[in-house]
């Protein structure tokens, strides 16, 4: 226990949100905090990775590092209540705060590996907010190692399987997981990839892997919800769990203006929201991370509230199962 707290910053408590009224409950009011407290009482694991670096070495822009705790900002502010149907969210929630900053990137994620692997060891469904997608490589490799063969859900616009000759980057994660061996192609689907942002060269690879791939222009001609499944089932069907992330440059940029690299067609909000909650409702889904957020870029807390939303929904997947 002492060595994972090691990895880890003390939540800044004034992210937490507390309405104190009566009959209006907030989810500020339902997460703890207290490391004192924790134990086998709790469902799921809130962690910030709050890093940038990857992005930055991708060439994109500089801002998700601050992503974790204004997500926290809103998530909090949330009740914690589904109206569609009216239901609870009942998992038990723990923040443990975020990775320890002024690391270099891979040390970072090693630690964040380290953090994951531990939850995932003792019962915990880890959820991780970022942060750039290289957080992805670490995520992913802590899944695989605790839970055995893993498949990969990753919703995004961008394949992320770029070169990774001088090391790690945004763009890179699932080439290096592919390439290491430690990701199987025919265990991955990557949902929502968009037109003219991936280049002949990326497509070529995921092809020859033998990667799932759903294209916004398929998804478009089925329902969303069909889709999603479709893409989720594809990789449980022979693995032993699931890992499932949300990069929000996945959606619109009239719906999520805070992203690294934002694109005007994409997932609309509510879409995004759907496949949260799906991930979560699915009973091999072991953990979930949201990257790419970038309050930089935000418009008025929107793409805030859009990925503190994605947690709340994924939270209400959870229970669903019971």
């Amino acid at each position: 226990m002492e060595q994972f707290w090691n990895f880890l910053e003390r939540l800044d408590p004034s992210l937490i949100y507390r309405r104190d009224e009566r009959g209006d409950s907030r989810l500020g009011e339902v997460v703890e905090t207290r490391r004192e407290k924790f134990g086998e009482n709790f469902d799921a694991v809130i962690l910030g990775f709050p890093y940038d670096d990857g992005t930055v070495r991708n060439k994109g822009r500089a801002g998700s590092a601050s992503g974790p705790d204004e997500i926290r900002r809103a998530l909090y502010k949330l009740t914690p209540t589904k109206s569609s149907p009216l239901s609870d969210i009942g998992p038990r929630i723990f923040d443990a705060g975020n990775i320890v900053r002024g690391l270099k990137l891979e040390e970072a994620l090693t630690k964040l590996e380290a953090a994951v692997g531990w939850l995932l060891r003792h019962g915990y469904t880890p959820i991780v907010l970022g942060g750039s997608n290289d957080l992805s490589y670490a995520d992913f490799r802590a899944c695989d190692a605790v839970r055995g063969r893993c498949g990969a859900v990753n919703v995004d616009s961008h394949l992320d399987v770029r070169d990774f000759t001088n090391g790690i980057t945004s763009g890179s994660p699932y080439r290096m997981l592919i390439d290491q061996k430690t990701l199987r192609g025919t265990d991955f689907s990557e949902y929502g990839t968009q037109e003219f942002v991936n280049s002949r060269e990326h497509l070529t690879y995921v092809r020859e892997a033998k990667v799932n791939v759903f294209t916004l222009s398929q998804i478009r001609s089925q329902r969303n919800s069909a889709a999603f499944l479709e893409a989720y089932r594809s990789v449980s069907r022979d693995t032993a769990s699931v890992y499932v992330s949300l990069d929000i440059d996945s959606v619109r940029a009239c719906d999520a203006p805070g992203v690294s690299a934002a694109t005007p067609t994409g997932l609309t909000a509510e879409e995004f929201l759907e496949c949260a909650y799906l991930a979560g409702s699915e009973a091999k889904t072991a953990m979930l991370d949201i990257c790419e957020f970038n309050p930089a870029f935000d418009v008025d807390g929107h793409t805030a509230k859009l990925a503190a939303m994605g947690v709340a929904n994924f939270l209400a997947g959870i229970f669903n199962r019971y």
